[in-house]
């Protein structure tokens, strides 16, 4: 009978204390020191179907949550990355393991390390190195794209005919002087006269007198300022140099309108006889 007794005893005072310790909760956490990128490992036991876990920084804002389901054993545990999702502030943070009424905490400090723009100079905006190296990647590029287009001419730019054969022209500078805007000087002023009247007689007769005027597009009443002004605007359309397509044979009858209508004495003796073409 006494022994009955003791055993009832027994299991009267030890029911209502496995049933305390079974819905107890525990929370564990395998360092108290973190860093960047850490993995922060947290496990514990819960007597509920369902964990769910918090963490604040020191400013008492959420920066991690997560819902988990206890195992048939009642333990639950997870794996947190530190500083995922943008932990900016060094610290003492705070992780808390809610189940049914049960709460544990349990404190640990975090290290963010240096950061490029601190949050309180950018108002929440964080730059990091890597994004620093791609802008400034992407401006070189845009900037050489830049020049290449505009350098484009001269980059595709193949030779011509005319870059290969040597003329005299290109000694004497003529294309440089008949293209400049601003150059007063007569372009033909140093060159020997290879027409005189004798020679327009005989074109005269043989019916091959060209028009000079024509070439030019201009009338026998034309200025000497006019018929400069028109041959310095054919040389830069016409001249081999400007125009790929044109010929040399169109240059060269330009050349030789110039010289005998640029020249007074042999303007005055091709008069003459083209009044009578």
């Amino acid at each position: 009978m006494k022994n009955a007794y003791l055993f009832v005893l027994f299991f009267i005072v030890l029911f209502p204390i496995s049933n305390v310790f079974a819905e107890e909760l525990t929370l564990n956490i395998d360092n108290t020191l973190y860093e960047k990128s850490d993995f922060i490992s947290v496990w514990g036991t819960s007597n509920f179907d369902s964990v769910f876990i918090s963490i604040k920084d020191p400013d008492g804002n959420n920066v991690w949550n997560e819902s988990l389901k206890p195992d048939d054993e009642n333990k639950f545990s997870t794996l947190i990355i530190a500083g995922i999702g943008g932990w900016q502030i060094s610290g003492n943070y705070l992780i808390i393991v809610e189940s049914g009424d049960d709460v544990s905490n349990a404190k640990f400090f975090y290290d963010s390390g240096a950061q490029v723009n601190p949050p309180s100079a950018v108002s929440d905006y964080y730059v990091s190195p890597e994004d620093l190296y791609l802008t400034f990647t992407i401006a070189v590029i845009i900037v050489a794209g830049i020049f290449i287009y505009l350098a484009r001419h001269i980059i595709l730019r193949k030779k011509t005919s005319y870059d290969d054969v040597k003329l005299d022209s290109k000694k004497d500078r003529d294309y440089e002087k008949y293209h400049s805007e601003w150059s007063e000087e007569e372009i033909f002023g140093s060159r020997k006269q290879n027409t005189n009247a004798k020679e327009f007689r005989e074109m005269y007769n043989d019916k091959s007198l060209p028009n000079y005027y024509l070439i030019l597009g201009l009338t026998n009443d034309s200025t000497q300022s006019e018929i400069k002004n028109q041959y310095r605007k054919l040389a830069k359309q016409y001249h081999p140099d400007k125009n790929k397509d044109s010929s040399e044979e169109k240059m060269t009858q330009i050349n030789k309108a110039y010289e005998v209508l640029s020249d007074k004495k042999l303007k005055q003796e091709y008069d003459k006889f083209c009044k009578l073409l």
